[in-house]
């Protein structure tokens, strides 16, 4: 039997974002390569502030219900999964970047950035592949990005928070070593 590839998912080597309907089947390694090839749809973020990158997953709750005679747990009540996020701050950026980040509207083609009024909704796909050429991909994210100062600049933070998929062929979330991300034969 072969050995199974062994990962840890080191750091961040790349990092792109997309449409939130990037990804409109069950995702596979071809299709994943058409987005992030050259010509694809998905935008590169080609700077990520130092030590900024970060995957995290919240602890799952559940509520234990002790017995009042004995004061142990004998049942426990719904599981709720913790958040997945991506937490990053781009440190040099477009106002292109800005737009589709934070919302709002680009002044004089790319000459400025105007924000929104209100409250803004910025859903997305985001892709990262890892320093160990691991890909992972949150095809369905809520994007929350502010202006953060960052080392003496106005960087953009951003937390991206994984999302149930409207389309119930598309999972939450997905990980693909690099040799699966190619183009179709």
């Amino acid at each position: 039997m072969a050995e199974s590839i062994q990962i840890s998912a080191v750091d961040i080597k790349r990092l792109w974002y997309a449409d939130e309907d990037a990804v409109s089947a069950d995702l596979t390694g071809t299709a994943l390569y058409a987005l992030v090839k050259a010509n694809g749809s998905a935008t590169e973020i080609k700077n990520v502030h130092q030590d900024t990158w970060t995957i995290e997953e919240g602890d799952p709750t559940q509520e234990p219900y002790k017995n009042q005679l004995t004061g142990s747990t004998y049942r426990m009540g719904a599981k709720a999964m913790g958040d997945v996020t991506f937490n990053f701050t781009i440190g040099r950026y477009d106002y292109a970047t800005k737009k589709e980040l934070m919302g709002g509207e680009i002044i004089n083609t790319d000459k400025g950035w105007k924000r929104a009024r209100g409250i803004v909704e910025v859903k997305k796909c985001l892709i990262a592949l890892t320093q160990d050429d691991q890909y992972c991909v949150l095809p369905y994210a809520n994007v929350v990005a502010r202006e953060a100062n960052t080392d003496g600049a106005v960087g953009i933070a951003v937390v991206a928070t994984m999302l149930e998929p409207l389309n119930e062929a598309v999972m939450p979330e997905y990980w693909f070593d690099a040799s699966e991300v190619k183009e179709g034969v």
